[in-house]
């Protein structure tokens, strides 16, 4: 299976904002972004002003594609699905990347990053409705609880995680019974992020599936 094997930092400094990929370490002071949040080299702290459109929405594309971990052709599948869906594109790109099952397991507080969600999700450590699963691309329903296998919670790992960094659980998904998330509704607005330009990424993308 493809992914990424650069260093988790320098995906952040490629795009100008913490990623939050490394786990607690990306919270800390600690961390390489927080200390120097630009490339490497004598040009990669300057900014320039002049930035063509074509940039910025290239730079948007890339922070939507690392921020959920999704490769190039993964993402070109999700807009082309987009585009052929009434209604808001970005609102429907942005609503399947939060179902994705790596996306719930971290927003629901069972990973420390989607990265390490997407290799618990490999290894087999969820089931949907009591059906074990092992594709972390799989989008959850309405109605769907994610469970960590019962042979799994005695594994070393559960008994010895700990979430260590901050998570605040959406509304649409109900974390109150232990190794457990349900999904309750799809995402609403006010859970999707706000820190990516949707329309420029849209425009991106507009031009190249359609």
């Amino acid at each position: 299976m493809a992914r990424y094997t650069k260093s988790k930092v320098k995906l952040s400094k490629k795009v100008g904002k913490n990623l939050f990929n490394k786990g607690s370490r990306s919270f800390s002071a600690k961390d390489d972004f927080a200390k120097r949040p630009y490339k490497p080299g004598i040009h990669g702290n300057k900014r320039f002003s002049r930035v063509s459109q074509f940039a910025k929405q290239l730079l948007q594309k890339q922070s939507l594609k690392l921020t959920y971990g999704v490769m190039e052709r993964q993402m070109t599948n999700i807009f082309k699905k987009a585009f052929k869906t009434n209604g808001d594109t970005g609102k429907i790109v942005f609503t399947n990347l939060e179902r994705r099952l790596d996306n719930i397991i971290y927003r629901g507080g069972l990973a420390n990053s989607r990265d390490q969600a997407r290799q618990l999700v490999n290894h087999g450590h969820f089931t949907i409705n009591d059906k074990a699963v092992n594709i972390p691309s799989m989008l959850v329903k309405t109605g769907d609880f994610i469970k960590i296998k019962e042979n799994k919670v005695k594994k070393t790992f559960w008994q010895n995680f700990k979430l260590e960094v901050p998570n605040e659980t959406p509304s649409w998904l109900d974390t109150k019974k232990k190794n457990q998330i349900k999904v309750i509704n799809m995402p609403l607005d006010d859970d999707l992020p706000k820190d990516i330009n949707i329309g420029a990424v849209v425009e991106y993308y507009s031009r190249k599936v359609r």
